[in-house]
């Protein structure tokens, strides 16, 4: 069981008059937790229907909500529409000011990612946690963009490369890489983001699978098989499934951490663990990452296939 801090919005994803406990970064924090790992959350929701919901639901995965991020002020919302593909279209009323968080020495991953990564006030106490994280910590990040909050480009894309410099993996998909550098075919985004430091950088693909860049090395794996119901917390799933399978194989993870040159296999087993997590929560209603005892069976039985 690895200590990790986890920072962000907390939201409800409206569905059909349906709402459901989501936000990226909620959604990552339970998917680790769920996953076996003790997990501390940074973050803001009220003490109306809806938060009384995400609280319900951070304690069932087992999540620590840290002091400060239970406030007077209302939960904020997602309203969710899906198309005819099944994927979803969000509008927001969201607002974020989260409590500051320290990576010290027992923490072994501090991650972070969308919204309240890049609005203020929650934006600058992220950036302060990251640059003041032990160097014992790993740091991800998952931009996770939602374009129609965006209200001037290019700070928002300044305040996103800071985190992707702070960060030793970043997570984007390949939407955000096209909203961030639309000049830049995929690779050539992942080798961007690789100049501004991180030691991996991934991209989800969707039904396609991922892509990823360490140590100058390309990997392209294809998707894991499964039934589409929404892809709602799909990209989250992924991330949750990716820190898992990094944070599993210690050398791995010492490797990002210090800058190392990492074990192209090894990474590729955590992606595969990323990728089990995606199809797995794909294939339920809403955002709901794989509980371990689903999730270590799924991977046996890809093993025993391949």
């Amino acid at each position: 069981m690895s200590h990790i801090e986890v920072m962000g919005e907390s939201l409800v994803d409206v569905v059909g008059g349906t709402a459901h406990p989501g936000g990226s970064p909620l959604n990552v924090a339970v998917g680790l937790a769920r996953l076996g790992h003790e997990v501390h959350f940074s973050t803001e929701f009220g003490r109306d229907t809806y938060g009384n919901q995400i609280d319900e639901h951070l304690q069932n995965a087992g999540v620590k909500v840290i002091a400060g991020s239970v406030t007077e002020r209302s939960t904020s919302v997602a309203q969710v529409e899906m198309d005819e593909l099944s994927n979803a279209h969000y509008t927001f009323d969201i607002h974020q000011q989260i409590p500051a968080m320290q990576a010290d020495d027992a923490t072994e991953l501090l991650h972070t990612g969308s919204i309240a990564a890049w609005i203020e006030p929650s934006s600058q106490c992220i950036v302060d946690a990251f640059m003041n994280a032990s160097v014992h910590s790993l740091r991800s990040y998952d931009p996770n963009l939602r374009p129609d909050l965006v209200q001037e480009k290019d700070s928002a894309v300044e305040r996103i490369e800071q985190l992707m410099s702070l960060s030793n993996i970043v997570k984007l998909s390949d939407v955000d890489g096209q909203w961030l550098y639309p000049e830049l075919e995929a690779w050539e985004v992942l080798e961007h983001i690789a100049s501004l430091g991180p030691g991996l950088v991934v991209m989800t693909q969707g039904a396609d699978g991922c892509l990823a860049l360490t140590s100058g090395r390309r990997i392209d794996i294809e998707a894991s098989p499964t039934t589409l119901v929404d892809t709602i917390g799909a990209g989250d799933a992924f991330m949750s499934g990716l820190l898992y399978g990094v944070l599993a194989n210690p050398e791995l993870a010492l490797a990002l951490r210090s800058g190392t040159t990492a074990d192209s296999k090894d990474v590729e087993v955590a992606l595969r663990h990323a990728l089990t997590s995606a199809a797995l929560t794909v294939a339920q209603a809403g955002a709901n990452p794989p509980w371990i005892e689903d999730f270590s069976l799924a991977i046996n039985n890809y093993a025993s296939q391949h």
